[in-house]
C-alpha cells in the first residue's frame, strides 16, 4: 500500500476497522485521564489487553522461553521464540508509551513473524519509565541489543539480524539502530520494521490535534503524558536520540514504515519517510486506510495483509 489521495478517502475504510476505532475510543474515554499512578495504569492496561484477548486471557506461545541479557540498569529479561533453522535474529521492542507493555503481551504476533520469516525472535523486556527514563532506558536497550548481536552466532546460530517495534518501541528500535550505525555490532542489522512509531516527542501536527472524539487508543493528552514519563526535561525532547526525526538518517538499513490513516502518529511516519528518502536511506511506506494506532495487533481485515507485507520485507532483506 502506497500513498495517494484515495488512501484517505473514508469510503475506502473497512467497516470492521471503523467499528474498532470507535470501540477503542470508548474504552479510552471510560478509563479516564490522567492515571492516578503509573502502577495502577500498568495493571489496568494489562487487564484491558487480557479482556480483549480470546478467552479473556493473554495468549502464551509454547515456543517462548525466557533469558536475561546484561544492561547498565541491571540484567534485562527477554522472551525468545526459537526458529528450528533460523534465517536471522529479529530483535523486537514492544510498545506502550515507554511506561506500559511487556515482552509477553504479543506472543501470537511474534510467533506468526517467526513462522513467516524463519527468524528466531527475541523480545526485550526493557525497564519502563518513569522509573528508568531517557537516556538510561535507551542505554539499556542498546546494550541488550548489542549483546544479542555480538553473540548471535554462538547463541542463535545466525550472522544477520533485523529489528522492529511498535509505537514507542519503534522509537527505541530506530534510536538503537542509529547508535549501531556509528558503532556496529558483530551481526549486521539488515532491515527495520517500524510500525506507527513516535519520532518527535514535541508532537507532530497530527498528534497535537488528536482529541478523545477522534477514537482509537491514543490521544494528544496521552501522548504528552507518555513523553513526560520518558523524557522529563522538555528541553531534551528534541534530542535526536529521543526524537529520531531530528537525527542524521544517512547510512541506515532499509526500513518499512507502517501506519494507519486514523493514527495520531500518522505525521511522525510520513515525516520520517520523507527524511529517510532525503538522506538516501532506503525506505518503504505502508499507509493503511482507516487503521488506528496498534492495529497490527488486532484481529482486523487490514491486519493480515499489512503484517504479511512486513514479513515479506524482512525475508527479502535477509535473503539479499
Amino acid at each position: 500500500m502506497g500513498l495517494d489521495e484515495d488512501t484517505f478517502a473514508q469510503t475506502q475504510y473497512a467497516d470492521d476497522v471503523v467499528a474498532a476505532n470507535a470501540a477503542m475510543g470508548a474504552v479510552v474515554r471510560a478509563m479516564g485521564w490522567p492515571p492516578q499512578s503509573v502502577r495502577e495504569f500498568r495493571e489496568q492496561a494489562r487487564e484491558r489487553l487480557a479482556e480483549a484477548s480470546p478467552g479473556g486471557v493473554l495468549s502464551r506461545s509454547p515456543l517462548a522461553r525466557e533469558i536475561t541479557v546484561p544492561a547498565p540498569g541491571g540484567p534485562m529479561a527477554a522472551r525468545v521464540f526459537d526458529a528450528p533453522e533460523p534465517t536471522g535474529l529479529y530483535l523486537h521492542v514492544h510498545g506502550g508509551g515507554w511506561t506500559v507493555g511487556a515482552a509477553d503481551e504479543q506472543d501470537s504476533y511474534l510467533e506468526e513473524l517467526l513462522h513467516a520469516t524463519g527468524q528466531t525472535v527475541v523480545s526485550l523486556d526493557y525497564p519502563r519509565a518513569p522509573e528508568r527514563h531517557f537516556p538510561g532506558l535507551l542505554d539499556d536497550c542498546e546494550a541488550a541489543a548489542r549483546h544479542l548481536l555480538d553473540h548471535a552466532g554462538r547463541d542463535f546460530g545466525v550472522t544477520a539480524a533485523t529489528i522492529g517495534g511498535e509505537s514507542s518501541g519503534a522509537n527505541l528500535a530506530l534510536a538503537v539502530v542509529l547508535r549501531l550505525r556509528d558503532r556496529p555490532a558483530a551481526a549486521a542489522v539488515r532491515a527495520m520494521n517500524l510500525c506507527y512509531g513516535v519520532y518527535d516527542l514535541t508532537l507532530t501536527p497530527s498528534a497535537r490535534g488528536w482529541d478523545d472524539a477522534r477514537g482509537g487508543v491514543l490521544t494528544a493528552a496521552r501522548m504528552r503524558w507518555y513523553a513526560e514519563q520518558y523524557v522529563p526535561d522538555l528541553a531534551d525532547r528534541r534530542d535526536p536520540e529521543a526524537s529520531p526525526l531530528y537525527a542524521r538518517l544517512a547510512g541506515l538499513p532499509p526500513a518499512l514504515l507502517t501506519v494507519g490513516t486514523e493514527d495520531p502518529l500518522l505525521d511522525d511516519t510520513l515525516f520520517l519517510y520523507a527524511r529517510l528518502l532525503a538522506a538516501r536511506s532506503s525506505a518503504r511506506l505502508q499507509v493503511v486506510p482507516g487503521a488506528g494506532h496498534s492495529f497490527t495487533m488486532m484481529p482486523l481485515s487490514v491486519t493480515g495483509p499489512a503484517n504479511a507485507a512486513a514479513h515479506r520485507f524482512l525475508a527479502e532483506a535477509l535473503a539479499a
